[in-house]
């Protein structure tokens, strides 16, 4: 277990805030708070808003590309898709509809037993560290198996961090380990019971009135949202595991076109500062735009922006001698100095206030695909790459 997951455990019964405080403070604290604080400080932080990651059991292979490429498997730019009409869309229903034409156009990816569909991302987050924040962006990788059980591999890193506007950065100003970091998945064989998986995704028919009732599966997780909220966030959800089939990301894009709420964006922009046309759905403080070309109408990626300064405030559970123990082991595993690392732990016996802000205008989760294509075996992996196991 590395540090990281065993914050995220011990901060486990803090209390709860609403979705949104979950989404824009709380995961970045619980990947910052623990980073010891010399005067030339290595932080890692994990993208934020991993709503695909391996919770409920669920392997998210096949999912991870949050997004419908951008690019062709075999790296061509194709300039449209016939019939496809030349003006501009009226309005985001007009827009989702010619994104479903578009993505039914596009080859289906078949990977061979053995292979893996490979994606190249462009990652964008928010972390915000007791009021203090920055921007982080870095790039991701992933190696999804054939069928979607079996090892997959998902590769990492920061390259950069820049201000928000409204807020000041941490002082002393991070500087980030840009070594990748690797995590190995090892997925079952047995069906999930999760529905989202990559497993199921891959047979899944293309008739509406069933992804309808998989829709609504999905968006019931949700609690104390409204109806329209919980729908648009269970779309992005299938949206972002289906990149490896587009005619099902097309049906998506049609049932997306008749949830109620959304507006046509004139300019969006994904991770990789691509500019595009979006369909957006505003919530109480944020702002979730799915972004696609301005002439092809392919789907580029997508991002989360505040709509309003935020501030929100939890109360941190007290470390054990056990727990320290245990981060500091984990600190120690990736080059972190124990006795640093000790020192900052040990304010956190207490329980303690914690603030974060949230300024407007801040980009709480992006990510683009730059490529998807097939490839023949894993990459070679990083001596003692850490291996999780989800189980049936």
């Amino acid at each position: 277990m590395d540090e990281i997951t065993a914050v995220r455990r011990l901060w486990a019964e803090a209390p709860e805030g609403s979705h949104e405080d979950l989404r824009d403070a709380r995961g970045a604290l619980l990947a910052a708070a623990r980073a010891p604080q010399p005067r030339a400080r290595r932080l890692r932080v994990p993208r934020a808003g991993l709503k695909i990651a391996l919770a409920g059991g669920v392997a998210a292979a096949l999912t991870a590309g949050v997004l419908v490429a951008g690019i062709r498997p075999d790296g061509s730019d194709s300039r449209g898709v016939a019939g496809l009409p030349a003006a501009p869309p009226a309005n985001a229903r007009e827009l989702l509809e010619r994104a479903a034409r578009t993505a039914a156009a596009e080859p289906e990816l078949r990977p061979r037993p053995g292979e893996y569909v490979h994606l190249e991302m462009r990652t964008m987050s928010y972390v915000s560290m007791e009021g203090a924040g920055m921007q982080v962006t870095g790039t991701e990788e992933r190696w999804i198996p054939a069928g979607g059980t079996g090892p997959w591999l998902s590769r990492e890193r920061q390259i950069s961090a820049a201000p928000v506007p409204g807020i000041a950065l941490p002082s002393p100003r991070p500087q980030f380990d840009r070594k990748p970091a690797d995590t190995l998945t090892e997925t079952p064989a047995c069906p999930s019971a999760d529905p989202v998986t990559a497993s199921r995704m891959a047979t899944w028919p293309l008739d509406e009135a069933y992804l309808r009732r998989r829709l609504e599966i999905e968006a019931a997780k949700a609690m104390a949202v409204p109806d329209h909220l919980r729908l648009w966030g269970a779309v992005g959800t299938f949206v972002r595991e289906s990149v490896f089939r587009p005619s099902l990301t097309a049906a998506l894009f049609r049932i997306a076109a008749g949830v109620d709420g959304i507006t046509l964006v004139p300019d969006a922009v994904d991770a990789a500062g691509r500019h595009g046309v979006g369909v957006t759905m505003e919530e109480e403080h944020t702002r979730t735009e799915l972004v696609f070309d301005k002439s092809t109408y392919r789907y580029l990626g997508e991002r989360t922006v505040a709509t309003r300064d935020r501030t929100s405030s939890f109360t941190s559970r007290p470390l054990s001698d056990a727990d320290i123990d245990r981060l500091v082991r984990g600190g120690v595993s990736k080059g972190i100095d124990a006795e640093t690392l000790r020192r900052e732990l040990e304010r956190d016996r207490k329980p303690r206030k914690v603030t974060m802000r949230t300024p407007k205008g801040a980009v709480i989760g992006s990510r683009a695909v730059l490529k998807v294509d097939v490839a023949r075996a894993l990459p070679p992996l990083a001596p003692g790459v850490p291996r999780v196991k989800v189980p049936c």
